[in-house]
């Protein structure tokens, strides 16, 4: 997504997340043969009465995340995620292009904005390249962010969203080379993306969450109805066979019945997701702890060494 370096080099990634109670990190080795290592990962909380910034430099010191690139993520509320047409520009004018075609669909002045692009699978049944998706934040909330832990001696290249480490996590998966869709809850609201081979094609945000789930009052069919609607979408829009598979990210509180019913649903197998289907680890974790850092090692799993 953002890149702040044009091209980053290490078979080691670090991911670095602040957060209103503290700072889950994730360090990612990748191997030539079977899976990455997951070498450490874990939730570094507050002290009574520390700061943020005070929090990750500690963070970075004690497990030393200064010693090979770093990512970060987003929070869903940060940003804005949007498939655009395409303009027909030359590469060089690209960006000034989309900022003058996406001014009016943002809730803040495009002169405040940070934008990036990349590519969205071609569409129809001539298989064309006509859309775009788009990556725009305020410029200062991710300045605010690279600041932070660059005072805190990480050395930041990548500031990433939660769909691209959605995507990351999918494409270890050998379900995702005949489509797949995962579906990812914090606790009061959620993201749904549909990957095939490694790429993302669509993701849409629910305002609903793991809390709405486990009331009793909140039917399972509306979150069923949501994932069909996306699914009907990539099945039309993309012209690709039919989603084969949908995983339940880690949850911190248990739905045992949760996958179901949802599979009940869509009449599609729906299945937890394990961290040992996605990376190498050495020893045993629980399974609230894969939840808090998901996203973490999701975008340490990052392996692009230049921009999208």
């Amino acid at each position: 997504m953002f890149l702040l370096k044009p091209k980053f080099r290490s078979d080691v990634l670090h991911a670095i997340v602040p957060g209103a109670k503290g700072t889950v990190y994730a360090t990612i080795r990748q191997n030539k043969t079977g899976k990455p290592l997951l070498e450490q990962y874990g939730f570094h909380p507050l002290a009574p009465g520390q700061e943020l910034a005070a929090n990750v430099q500690q963070l970075v010191s004690k497990r030393g995340l200064n010693k090979a690139p770093c990512t970060t993520v987003l929070d869903i509320s940060e940003y804005h995620l949007m498939m655009v047409e395409a303009p027909e520009v030359p590469q060089a004018e690209l960006k000034a292009a989309i900022r003058w075609r996406i001014r009016d669909l943002i809730d803040f002045h495009i002169d405040d904005a940070v934008l990036d692009v990349f590519d969205a699978p071609p569409s129809g049944a001539r298989g064309v390249q006509e859309h775009l998706y788009v990556v725009v934040s305020r410029a200062a909330l991710v300045q605010e962010r690279v600041e932070l832990l660059r005072d805190a001696g990480a050395q930041l290249e990548i500031i990433d969203i939660p769909e691209l480490a959605l995507r990351n996590i999918a494409a270890q998966l050998p379900q995702d080379t005949a489509g797949q869709a995962l579906l990812y809850f914090e606790a009061d609201r959620g993201l749904v993306t549909l990957t095939r081979d490694a790429t993302l094609y669509l993701a849409r945000s629910m305002d609903m969450g793991y809390r709405q789930l486990q009331d009793a009052s909140v039917p399972v069919d509306r979150l069923a109805l949501e994932l069909q609607r996306s699914m009907d979408y990539y099945d039309r829009h993309f012209q690709q066979a039919p989603i084969a598979s949908i995983m339940l990210c880690p949850l911190p509180a248990p739905l045992p019945d949760l996958a179901d019913q949802l599979e009940q649903q869509v009449g599609i197998p729906v299945k937890q997701l394990r961290l040992e289907d996605i990376v190498q680890t050495t020893a045993a974790v629980a399974q609230d702890q894969v939840a808090a850092c998901l996203l973490a090692i999701g975008a340490a799993l990052r392996s692009e060494t230049a921009a999208l």
